[in-house]
């Protein structure tokens, strides 16, 4: 028993000797700043978020958050449509307009489609969430 106590008292040191050598919360002010922020929520994501961690994990997040619109970094969901998120998820995978020949149909339909002449069918939207992954919810989009 008298072991337990030590263990916890141990813990709940190294718990406080690591939120000390969190980075001190402040406004960024440049991309170095920005980039050094997303790792350290990348870190405390990657480590589990504890109880100690909540509040400066959230505090953190509205500090990236605003310098992300205040750079233009933020995406306006009011102007993106299902176009703008499959060219997103494409250029993420690195893969040409072509590849959605087999999930959209020939090549004339697909370029109907990424130059917006063409509106997605509901078999397209569902091979596209069925392939990529992207929420029906982005690909309804108009």
């Amino acid at each position: 028993m008298e072991y337990d106590k030590i263990d916890a008292v141990n813990i709940q040191i190294l718990e406080t000797m690591y939120i000390q050598e969190r980075p001190r919360l402040k406004i960024i002010e440049s991309d170095k700043e920005y980039q050094e922020a997303l790792e350290v929520i990348k870190d405390l994501m990657d480590s589990g978020v504890s109880e100690e961690n909540e509040d400066y994990l959230e505090v953190l997040s509205l500090i990236i958050e605003k310098y992300e619109e205040e750079k233009g970094y933020k995406l306006d969901d009011e102007n993106v449509d299902a176009i703008d998120v499959i060219t997103y998820y494409l250029s993420e995978q690195g893969l040409p307009h072509k590849s959605l020949i087999p999930i959209l149909g020939p090549a004339s339909r697909v370029s109907e489609i990424m130059n917006k002449k063409r509106k997605l069918s509901l078999t397209q939207i569902e091979n596209l969430h069925s392939h990529f992954k992207i929420p029906y919810e982005l690909l309804m989009k108009r």
